[in-house]
């Protein structure tokens, strides 16, 4: 069953990106902050889109997005800003991002833009109709 998140479901949906951050190259990178990742789910909760998905009654995985005017187009459009399924739960990730693309739709969005850390997760995308369209890098000043 796929639900939108609550008040009530911000500590898992933050243990869910805890653990995202710990499995992912973002380790390396990004500082691990459970404070900053509390505001960003209550954030999204509140005016984004958060979707998670249950099985079994739980908890297993989520998708949450935002919607902006993009910095070039003007258009309003989704981003991506955090897609986890639970390993042992990984093929019901799908039925969220179609869920998602449904809802950004409904909100009047024109296209969903995905975060792909790697290549895996690239070709996931591209299996689902979606285009590279750019590459991100970063540097520790």
């Amino acid at each position: 069953m796929i639900r939108l998140g609550r008040e009530a479901d911000i500590p898992r949906i933050v243990e869910m990106g805890l653990r995202f951050h710990r499995e992912s190259s973002y380790r390396k990178h990004i500082a691990e902050n459970p404070e900053q990742m509390k505001k960003l789910a209550c954030n999204v909760v509140a005016e984004g889109i958060c979707l998670l998905i249950e099985e079994r009654g739980d908890v297993c995985g989520m998708i949450c997005i935002v919607l902006f005017p993009h910095f070039i187009s003007g258009e309003l459009t989704a981003g991506e800003v955090a897609w986890w399924v639970d390993p042992e739960h990984r093929g019901s990730g799908i039925k969220l991002v179609r869920e998602a693309e449904k809802r950004a739709k409904e909100a009047g969005a024109k296209r969903l833009q995905m975060i792909a850390p790697t290549a895996q997760v690239g070709a996931v995308y591209e299996r689902l109709d979606y285009e590279f369209v750019e590459s991100a890098y970063e540097k520790t000043l």
